[in-house]
Protein backbone atom coordinates (compact mmCIF):
# COMPACT_ATOMS: atom_id res chain seq x y z
CA UNK A 1 0.00 0.00 0.00
CA UNK A 2 1.00 3.79 -0.56
CA UNK A 3 -0.33 6.52 1.50
CA UNK A 4 0.19 10.08 0.00
CA UNK A 5 -0.05 12.24 3.29
CA UNK A 6 0.89 15.70 4.23
CA UNK A 7 1.28 14.87 8.13
CA UNK A 8 0.58 18.17 9.65
CA UNK A 9 -2.97 18.33 8.32
CA UNK A 10 -5.22 16.51 10.40
CA UNK A 11 -7.23 14.26 7.50
CA UNK A 12 -3.39 12.91 6.99
CA UNK A 13 -2.76 12.60 10.71
CA UNK A 14 -5.93 10.21 11.23
CA UNK A 15 -5.14 7.80 8.34
CA UNK A 16 -1.34 8.19 9.69
CA UNK A 17 -2.29 7.47 13.31
CA UNK A 18 -4.54 4.36 12.18
CA UNK A 19 -1.81 3.05 9.84
CA UNK A 20 0.52 3.15 13.58
CA UNK A 21 -2.02 1.71 15.90
CA UNK A 22 -2.59 -1.02 13.09
CA UNK A 23 1.17 -1.70 13.02
CA UNK A 24 0.24 -1.77 9.19
CA UNK A 25 3.62 -1.80 6.67
CA UNK A 26 2.91 1.21 4.16
CA UNK A 27 4.72 3.47 1.66
CA UNK A 28 4.20 6.87 2.82
CA UNK A 29 4.49 9.65 -0.14
CA UNK A 30 4.83 13.02 0.98
CA UNK A 31 2.07 15.14 -1.16
CA UNK A 32 3.46 19.09 0.32
CA UNK A 33 0.24 20.88 -0.23
CA UNK A 34 2.99 24.27 0.33
CA UNK A 35 4.51 23.48 -2.84
CA UNK A 36 0.93 22.65 -4.87
CA UNK A 37 1.85 19.15 -5.08
CA UNK A 38 -2.03 18.14 -5.12
CA UNK A 39 -2.59 19.94 -8.19
CA UNK A 40 -0.03 17.99 -10.37
CA UNK A 41 -1.34 15.87 -13.08
CA UNK A 42 -0.02 12.53 -11.62
CA UNK A 43 -1.96 13.07 -8.07
CA UNK A 44 -5.20 14.21 -9.73
CA UNK A 45 -5.18 11.12 -11.53
CA UNK A 46 -5.31 9.46 -8.30
CA UNK A 47 -7.81 12.31 -6.13
CA UNK A 48 -8.95 14.21 -8.80
CA UNK A 49 -9.96 16.25 -5.29
CA UNK A 50 -6.81 17.49 -5.34
CA UNK A 51 -6.57 16.89 -1.17
CA UNK A 52 -4.46 14.82 0.52
CA UNK A 53 -4.72 12.14 1.89
CA UNK A 54 -4.99 9.43 -1.20
CA UNK A 55 -4.26 5.23 -0.74
CA UNK A 56 -3.12 3.01 -4.02
CA UNK A 57 -3.55 -0.62 -3.30
CA UNK A 58 -3.12 -2.41 -6.17
CA UNK A 59 -5.54 -1.19 -8.98
CA UNK A 60 -7.28 0.35 -6.22
CA UNK A 61 -7.28 4.23 -5.47
CA UNK A 62 -9.40 5.38 -2.75
CA UNK A 63 -9.89 9.25 -1.44
CA UNK A 64 -11.77 10.54 1.71
CA UNK A 65 -10.01 9.99 5.09
CA UNK A 66 -13.03 7.86 6.51
CA UNK A 67 -13.24 5.70 3.79
CA UNK A 68 -9.61 5.11 3.96
CA UNK A 69 -9.28 4.09 7.74
CA UNK A 70 -11.99 2.07 7.01
CA UNK A 71 -10.37 0.12 4.59
CA UNK A 72 -7.39 -0.08 6.72
CA UNK A 73 -8.97 -1.52 9.98
CA UNK A 74 -10.25 -4.67 7.35
CA UNK A 75 -6.60 -5.58 6.95
CA UNK A 76 -6.53 -5.99 11.06
CA UNK A 77 -10.28 -6.90 11.77
CA UNK A 78 -8.96 -8.38 15.16
CA UNK A 79 -8.26 -5.08 16.41
CA UNK A 80 -11.71 -4.01 16.59
CA UNK A 81 -11.29 -0.68 15.45
CA UNK A 82 -14.14 -1.59 13.55
CA UNK A 83 -16.11 -3.65 14.76
CA UNK A 84 -17.53 -6.88 13.33
CA UNK A 85 -21.26 -7.10 14.49
CA UNK A 86 -23.76 -4.84 12.63
CA UNK A 87 -24.91 -2.50 15.45
CA UNK A 88 -21.77 -1.56 16.60
CA UNK A 89 -19.88 -0.85 13.19
CA UNK A 90 -23.17 1.62 12.30
CA UNK A 91 -22.34 2.98 15.74
CA UNK A 92 -18.69 3.64 14.63
CA UNK A 93 -19.79 4.63 10.96
CA UNK A 94 -22.53 7.26 12.57
CA UNK A 95 -19.63 9.37 14.42
CA UNK A 96 -17.33 9.09 11.34
CA UNK A 97 -19.92 10.30 9.22
CA UNK A 98 -20.87 13.08 12.31
CA UNK A 99 -17.12 13.89 12.18
CA UNK A 100 -17.32 14.92 8.28
CA UNK A 101 -20.90 16.98 8.24
CA UNK A 102 -20.32 18.40 11.79
CA UNK A 103 -17.10 18.45 14.02
CA UNK A 104 -14.29 18.68 11.10
CA UNK A 105 -16.66 20.95 8.86
CA UNK A 106 -16.68 23.52 12.13
CA UNK A 107 -12.72 23.17 12.83
CA UNK A 108 -12.00 23.31 9.46
CA UNK A 109 -13.57 27.16 9.65
CA UNK A 110 -11.04 28.32 13.00
CA UNK A 111 -7.89 26.40 11.23
CA UNK A 112 -8.09 27.91 7.91
CA UNK A 113 -9.25 31.89 9.48
CA UNK A 114 -6.50 31.28 11.92
CA UNK A 115 -3.51 29.13 10.83
CA UNK A 116 -3.46 28.31 7.03
CA UNK A 117 -4.65 32.01 6.16
CA UNK A 118 -1.85 33.15 7.88
CA UNK A 119 0.70 30.59 6.96
CA UNK A 120 0.09 31.62 3.48
CA UNK A 121 0.23 35.07 3.26
CA UNK A 122 -3.82 35.65 3.10
CA UNK A 123 -4.34 37.98 5.42
CA UNK A 124 -5.86 38.11 8.74
CA UNK A 125 -8.53 36.30 9.49
CA UNK A 126 -12.14 37.43 8.63
CA UNK A 127 -14.39 37.93 11.97
CA UNK A 128 -17.48 36.99 10.47
CA UNK A 129 -16.09 33.69 9.25
CA UNK A 130 -14.71 33.06 12.39
CA UNK A 131 -17.66 33.98 14.80
CA UNK A 132 -19.14 31.25 12.12
CA UNK A 133 -16.71 28.81 12.87
CA UNK A 134 -17.06 29.44 16.49
CA UNK A 135 -20.78 29.10 16.57
CA UNK A 136 -20.81 25.49 15.04
CA UNK A 137 -18.03 24.48 17.24
CA UNK A 138 -19.72 25.01 20.33
CA UNK A 139 -22.86 23.51 18.23
CA UNK A 140 -20.86 19.65 17.53
CA UNK A 141 -19.07 20.48 21.11
CA UNK A 142 -21.85 20.31 22.97
CA UNK A 143 -23.16 17.13 21.53
CA UNK A 144 -19.30 15.31 21.88
CA UNK A 145 -18.97 16.21 25.37
CA UNK A 146 -22.30 15.60 26.42
CA UNK A 147 -21.89 12.17 24.63
CA UNK A 148 -18.69 11.13 26.15
CA UNK A 149 -19.91 11.46 29.71
CA UNK A 150 -19.99 7.86 31.18
CA UNK A 151 -18.16 6.89 28.17
CA UNK A 152 -14.41 6.10 28.19
CA UNK A 153 -14.24 6.00 24.19
CA UNK A 154 -16.57 7.92 21.49
CA UNK A 155 -18.30 4.14 20.99
CA UNK A 156 -18.39 2.91 24.52
CA UNK A 157 -15.35 1.09 26.49
CA UNK A 158 -13.39 0.26 23.63
CA UNK A 159 -11.27 2.00 20.96
CA UNK A 160 -12.42 2.51 17.90
CA UNK A 161 -12.44 4.15 14.35
CA UNK A 162 -14.58 6.78 15.54
CA UNK A 163 -12.03 8.09 18.11
CA UNK A 164 -9.30 8.77 15.32
CA UNK A 165 -11.75 10.26 13.23
CA UNK A 166 -12.78 12.89 15.66
CA UNK A 167 -9.65 13.19 17.76
CA UNK A 168 -7.20 14.06 14.60
CA UNK A 169 -9.04 17.28 14.68
CA UNK A 170 -7.79 18.40 18.21
CA UNK A 171 -3.96 18.19 16.71
CA UNK A 172 -5.19 22.02 15.55
CA UNK A 173 -6.41 23.03 18.89
CA UNK A 174 -3.38 25.34 19.69
CA UNK A 175 -2.79 26.98 16.66
CA UNK A 176 -6.31 27.09 15.66
CA UNK A 177 -7.27 28.09 19.14
CA UNK A 178 -10.08 26.17 19.38
CA UNK A 179 -12.45 26.72 22.31
CA UNK A 180 -12.10 23.51 24.35
CA UNK A 181 -12.13 24.90 27.97
CA UNK A 182 -15.75 24.47 28.77
CA UNK A 183 -15.35 21.01 27.50
CA UNK A 184 -14.39 18.76 30.07
CA UNK A 185 -15.23 15.16 29.01
CA UNK A 186 -13.55 16.00 25.49
CA UNK A 187 -10.16 17.54 27.14
CA UNK A 188 -10.27 14.11 29.19
CA UNK A 189 -10.63 12.15 26.33
CA UNK A 190 -8.08 14.15 24.20
CA UNK A 191 -5.43 13.43 26.80
CA UNK A 192 -5.95 9.95 26.87
CA UNK A 193 -5.50 9.75 22.90
CA UNK A 194 -2.47 11.79 23.09
CA UNK A 195 -1.31 9.24 25.45
CA UNK A 196 -1.28 6.23 23.02
CA UNK A 197 1.93 5.47 21.34
CA UNK A 198 0.10 5.44 17.91
CA UNK A 199 -0.66 8.87 18.85
CA UNK A 200 2.70 10.50 19.69
CA UNK A 201 4.30 8.41 16.89
CA UNK A 202 2.20 10.50 14.41
CA UNK A 203 2.47 13.54 16.15
CA UNK A 204 6.03 13.07 16.03
CA UNK A 205 5.77 13.38 12.48
CA UNK A 206 3.95 16.60 12.07
CA UNK A 207 6.53 18.30 13.68
CA UNK A 208 9.40 17.16 11.49
CA UNK A 209 11.15 18.80 9.47
CA UNK A 210 10.18 18.58 5.74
Amino acid sequence: MKLHVFPPSPRSFKVLVVVHQLGLECQLALCDLTKGEQKSGPYTEINPNQRVPALEDGELKLWESNAIIQYLATKKPESGLLPMDEPSRADVARWQFWESTSWDAACAILVYERVVKRFFGGGAADPVEVEKGLQRFHRAAKVLDTHLHGRTYVCGNRLSLADFAIGADLTMAEPAQLPLEGYREIRRWAAMLADLPAWQRTRAMQNAPR
